[in-house]
């Protein structure tokens, strides 16, 4: 069977957006179903989103090492992530309500519109040592305030400290998108600014010889300002073509080790398989 020759919708709504299907095609909830148009009913299947860091807070930048800092974050929120959430950009509409005649009818009028807020989180399950929350601990008492002492540690520093402490000191930017299933195109995406940890989750200990260790999963969320329009799509889209993919295929990595190593293989003494099969090789009694 032939796919529709109109199926995805050109010019229109459609234009600087992921590619979509056209509404006038498709609908099989009518009088009967049409399954010549059975491609153009496909569902949409929300895919995760991608975070890539565009600003890291400029306090890094008078710590020590500021590149392990940058690092540090970039790594935290782009892979170490198990999962992001808290991003919306639904629109509401606000309405007064005017009665009609006494029936009980009410006719309405827009006196509104509201976009939905994001509030993003992360959350994470920590490493060995801690280094995860550790990371959001010293950020938040380095550029943005001692509990103690109620300042920033970054002002205690020996030798150049900042002279001020606006918000691009203790905050960073970064873009999130989703992309859709062939990981061309941005199906929606967010700028997010002004971004920095209200919480550094749980720091816990206890004792109880009868249960399991326990791993350290936690839920951190952040402040932001989120701009979502056709120029943050189309900045994302920009970021998105200048990945290069080609070959990116995980069955086609190369094996995690290449060698066997050579505690193993030198106290090998005729024991293993590959051992086994040489000496037998080297015993066998040929025919005259």
């Amino acid at each position: 069977m032939s796919r529709l020759a109109d199926a995805i919708l050109t010019g229109g709504y459609a234009d600087g957006a992921a590619p979509m299907l056209d509404l006038q095609y498709g609908g099989q909830n009518g009088y009967a179903p049409n399954l010549v148009e059975w491609v153009s009913n496909q569902s949409y299947v929300r895919r995760n989103l991608v975070c890539l860091l565009v600003e890291a807070p400029r306090g890094f930048q008078f710590m020590q090492d500021p590149q392990f800092w940058v690092r540090a974050l970039k790594s935290m929120v782009e892979r170490h992530a198990r999962s992001i959430e808290g991003f919306a950009r639904g629109l509401e509409v606000a309405t007064a309500e005017t009665p009609v005649s006494g029936g009980g009818e009410m006719q309405q009028d827009p006196t509104n519109v509201t976009r939905a807020r994001s509030n993003p989180s992360f959350t994470f399950v920590d490493k060995y040592g801690r280094p995860i929350q550790t990371f959001i601990e010293e950020w938040v008492t380095n550029l943005i305030m001692d509990p103690d002492s109620k300042v920033p540690n970054i002002a205690t520093l020996d030798g150049v400290r900042p002279q001020d402490l606006l918000a691009d000191m203790y905050s960073a930017t970064m873009l999130f998108f989703e992309p859709d299933p062939s990981f061309t195109s941005i199906a929606k995406a967010w700028l997010t600014t002004n971004m920095y940890p209200k919480m550094t989750g749980d720091i816990i200990g206890k004792r109880d010889l009868t249960s399991d260790g326990e791993t350290s999963e936690f839920t951190v969320d952040f402040t932001g300002v989120s701009q979502s329009t056709l120029g943050v799509r189309a900045f994302a889209q920009r970021l998105l073509d200048g990945m290069n993919i080609t070959n990116a295929n995980p069955y086609l990595q190369p094996a995690f080790m290449d060698r066997i190593e050579p505690d193993v293989d030198g106290l090998a003494n005729g024991i293993g398989y590959r051992e086994q099969a040489e000496e037998l090789g080297a015993t066998a009694v040929l025919r005259p």
